[in-house]
């Protein structure tokens, strides 16, 4: 019967370790910001209500994610700033941001981004830096109201701002 000997046995056990705190690690951190924009019938959406809004404990500590705030962390607003979507996670999608702060926005969405318009936007990634104007319902005088991107300015201004905490 074969036995290990101690050399062996510290290098399994390095090998453990090493593979433990590779599947433990954090994911790679990501933040970046983008601007949009909803109509609905003709009608700009404000998403400044609170309601909207990721609220965060402002705590040193960091704690535990569990699944549902991962998802949250993907894409969000806060600071009552309901114009500028905080992006933290990899692969993130704008239908991330619409299933996060619980507004419905059909497939057949129209949208434009940075002024040309886009097919399936719910399932592309959300850009740094990007503006997008998304037309829900009926909508008139469409090509006025592109007009009313977010210029890359304001997000990097509200990314300046810095966050709650």
């Amino acid at each position: 019967m074969y036995r290990l000997n101690r050399t062996q046995l510290v290098f399994i056990f390095l090998i453990l370790v090493g593979l433990f705190l590779l599947l433990k690690q954090k994911p790679t951190e990501v933040h970046h910001h983008a601007g949009f924009v909803v109509f609905k019938d003709s009608e700009k959406i404000d998403f400044s209500d609170m309601k909207y809004m990721l609220i965060e404990p402002c705590e040193e500590e960091e704690h535990e994610e569990g699944e549902e705030n991962e998802q949250l962390e993907k894409a969000h607003l806060h600071d009552g700033i309901g114009y500028v979507v905080h992006v933290h996670r990899k692969k993130v999608i704008w239908r991330d941001l619409f299933t996060n702060i619980n507004y419905n926005i059909p497939n057949d969405v129209v949208a434009y981004s940075n002024g040309q318009v886009q097919q399936n936007i719910l399932d592309k990634p959300i850009k740094k830096y990007e503006s997008v104007i998304f037309f829900v319902g009926k909508n008139e005088n469409i090509d006025s109201k592109r007009k009313d991107t977010i210029p890359v300015e304001e997000i990097k201004r509200v990314e300046d701002k810095g966050e709650s905490c």
